[in-house]
């Protein structure tokens, strides 16, 4: 959904409005992209509420930029920095990066963070999800590095190479949830391969295009990992425009491990980008599938608004999947265009037992 920018929105507010728009200048909304800037940066804080960490406090750098030989067509690339502390006495640090070079046809991805993150684990397996008494407080410090080259190998069509690494330690649980093992600092490492086909518009706020990807990763002791296993994600996004303010985004997603899984390892169900409503992590297992439907539309000035609905299941094999029934997920979001196609959203999602808020910045999918 592209919605209007920041001049849009002046040309109607009134004067006791006009700070607002000053202040959002301040901060770096813009209508455009000022590309005679190394990079183009606009900062927003802001509240939010999920079910892992409570209410907390955010704050979010957005920068747009055009690395060397840049063209007019080429897609712009993205920085993206965050850092976050909530009630729950969770806390971190997140960057994400998309360099595109060479008329796309050469991508360099990276997400990264660091986190101290007070949680609950219910164990492996839906009948422990849904169980109270199986849920257990720890705490544990996280942290997180994925880089990725993709390569173009045809129209629109990508190699990608990369490593995933993760790390927790200093985990600290209630007696008996965990064995001695499971509280030892312990990390994966692994390399990963995919193959992708890519043809939206524009990566953080689509409008149009299709997005297709397999991806495997190999977590090896040879490669400093504690244990040995194996994770293949698939994922499959589309978007129809269905009129000049509205579309309909659509997402299908599959996760699928084999081996000697580490506790932290499962396929876990549940964040601010899919089956919003429920806490990550606490339906966690060897598959899960999920998929998503969501209207997206434009209203008046830099305003637009979200309505979803989707459902997942998590199963020990992808033969279980369909054996019970799925997990529902519901929700209506706001979105405030805060620079050139980055909209800032607010989303309220519903799960079976739960509820989450959601302050984020770009779309959910």
């Amino acid at each position: 959904m592209v919605l209007l920018s920041a001049s849009a929105m002046a040309d109607t507010t009134t004067g006791e409005h006009g700070w607002i728009d000053q202040l959002l200048a301040e901060l770096g909304a813009s209508e455009t992209v000022d590309t005679s800037k190394l990079i183009d940066w606009g900062v927003l804080p802001g509240p939010f509420v999920n079910p892992e960490q409570g209410f907390g406090i955010g704050v979010a750098a957005i920068g747009l930029y055009t690395p060397t030989g840049w063209q007019q067509d080429d897609p712009l690339s993205t920085l993206k920095l965050t850092s976050y502390a909530s009630t729950s006495g969770s806390f971190g640090l997140g960057v994400e990066n998309r360099t595109y070079l060479a008329g796309d046809s050469l991508r360099l991805l990276a997400n990264a963070g660091i986190s101290f993150s007070p949680s609950y684990y219910w164990g492996i397996g839906k009948q422990a999800a849904e169980n109270e008494q199986a849920k257990t407080a720890y705490d544990a410090q996280i942290l997180r590095f994925e880089p990725k080259l993709a390569v173009e190998i045809f129209p629109n069509g990508y190699l990608i190479g990369g490593w995933s690494y993760q790390q927790l330690s200093s985990i600290d649980a209630d007696p008996g949830a965990f064995t001695e093992a499971d509280q030892a600092d312990s990390q994966a490492s692994g390399l990963l391969i995919g193959l992708e086909y890519d043809s939206r518009d524009f990566e953080p706020n689509p409008a149009s295009g299709h997005l297709l990807t397999l991806e495997w990763i190999g977590y090896d002791k040879t490669l400093g990992s504690d244990h040995d296993y194996q994770r293949l994600t698939a994922n499959a996004r589309t978007y129809w425009q269905l009129d000049s303010q509205s579309l309909l985004a659509i997402d299908a997603f599959g996760q699928f491990l084999d081996g000697d899984i580490p506790w932290y390892g499962y396929s876990e169900m549940g964040n601010a980008s899919r089956m919003r409503g429920y806490y990550e992590g606490q339906y966690r297992d060897r598959t899960q599938l999920a998929a998503q439907i969501e209207w997206r539309r434009q209203l008046s000035g830099r305003h637009g608004m979200v309505a979803w609905a989707g459902a997942g299941n998590i199963a020990p094999s992808a033969s279980k999947l369909f054996s019970d029934s799925w997990l529902p997920t519901v929700g209506v979001g706001y979105r405030f265009a805060f620079k050139a196609r980055v909209n800032i959203r607010v989303d309220l999602g519903v799960g079976k037992d739960s509820t989450g808020f959601y302050f984020q910045v770009n779309e959910a999918f």
